[in-house]
């Protein structure tokens, strides 16, 4: 089906990720988190279940489901069922509030595809600073290594308060059986500010260890919304490795996210709600996919002069609910500076 179709400018012919925003609703309150709790919203099942039939037939090959608190979904078995029988891969992100044995055992009995549990510290003192819930992330943890049959990760939420620690968090990961540690870039909170983004000391920090890390004893990745990142490490003396869709912010390029209400959003950070039937419309007629897909050519500075900006595409979201613009270049950025 989609083989002909042709793909919008500098994107996929359909998504490769779509993402389902299940609930607004977590028993936790931490300090990063970009969600509006004021709403406590869900998703109403037979929406989201639409949309698993349509990305089924777009061969969209993954499906993450978020929250808020992904596990107080009430509908959330039903959901990874329907994912597991039309051939999709899911994901999903926790806080580890909720996770025991029986649940897990629902989860697995479900088909969940990848479980990511969010930690920020290796201990409470360093987790605490960002998120709550470090003793519910490590229990989760333990009980999925003990189980050894789901596929886990530790997602880890980049920050200026974090990074001296990272290298303990991997050996925590190492020590729990972890399949491998995701690097996340800080995203805007709920009053839409970033109080953490990185020192040129600490982005420094966090790259030099990830240049010397030994990938054979835990994988650890970049998630591509951390872009300067990526392409700083990847940077050669001759060329770069960070290419492709994968190189930076995937928004209406390789990914897309359906929100709590079931409009299409360009992603779960970028609020932009539009109401379209299919996603294949969505995907070929948005207005807002098409100027997202219109940076390279608008890019505020100073993207727009960065040494590395060809391999660089940096995170939509912090653009435009701290900058108040989507073209705007990321002032929280150091690879820049740093590669000169």
């Amino acid at each position: 089906m989609t083989d002909e179709v042709q793909a919008p400018l500098r994107s996929m012919r359909a998504p490769e990720m779509i993402n389902i925003q299940l609930t607004t609703r977590c028993p936790l309150r931490c300090p990063q988190c970009y969600c509006d709790f004021h709403q406590g919203k869900d998703i109403k099942p037979e929406l989201a279940l639409k949309y698993i039939d349509q990305a089924a037939a777009l061969k969209i090959p993954l499906i993450s489901l978020s929250g808020g608190e992904t596990l107080v979904y009430p509908y959330l078995e039903e959901l990874l069922q329907a994912i597991h029988a039309k051939g999709i891969k899911s994901a999903i992100a926790i806080s580890g509030w909720g996770v025991d044995t029986v649940k897990l055992q629902t989860l697995k009995s479900a088909g969940v595809g990848e479980i990511y549990v969010s930690l920020n510290g290796s201990s409470p003192e360093i987790n605490d600073k960002s998120r709550q819930g470090y003793a519910l992330a490590i229990n989760a943890l333990r009980l999925l290594q003990q189980d050894g049959q789901a596929d886990y990760y530790i997602n880890w939420v980049a920050r200026n308060d974090n990074v001296p620690d990272f290298p303990n968090l991997v050996e925590l990961a190492q020590s729990m059986g972890v399949r491998g540690v995701v690097i996340v870039e800080s995203k805007p909170d709920a009053a839409y500010e970033l109080p953490a983004s990185l020192s040129r000391e600490n982005f420094i920090l966090l790259a030099d260890y990830l240049k010397k890390h030994h990938q054979q004893d835990i994988p650890v990745a970049i998630e591509p919304c951390f872009s300067p990142l990526r392409a700083f490490i990847q940077q050669h003396f001759l060329w770069n490795g960070n290419t492709g869709f994968d190189k930076g912010c995937g928004a209406g390029r390789s990914s897309m996210a359906v929100d709590v209400d079931g409009n299409l959003i360009p992603c779960r950070h970028l609020l932009y709600p539009e109401s379209y039937e299919l996603i294949a419309d969505y995907w070929q007629h948005s207005e807002v996919l098409d100027k997202l897909r219109r940076f390279e050519d608008n890019k505020g500075e100073p993207c727009r002069s960065c040494t590395l900006g060809k391999y660089c595409l940096s995170c939509r979201a912090v653009a435009d609910k701290v900058e108040k613009n989507l073209f705007s270049g990321n002032h929280y950025c150091q690879a820049g500076a740093v590669a000169r």
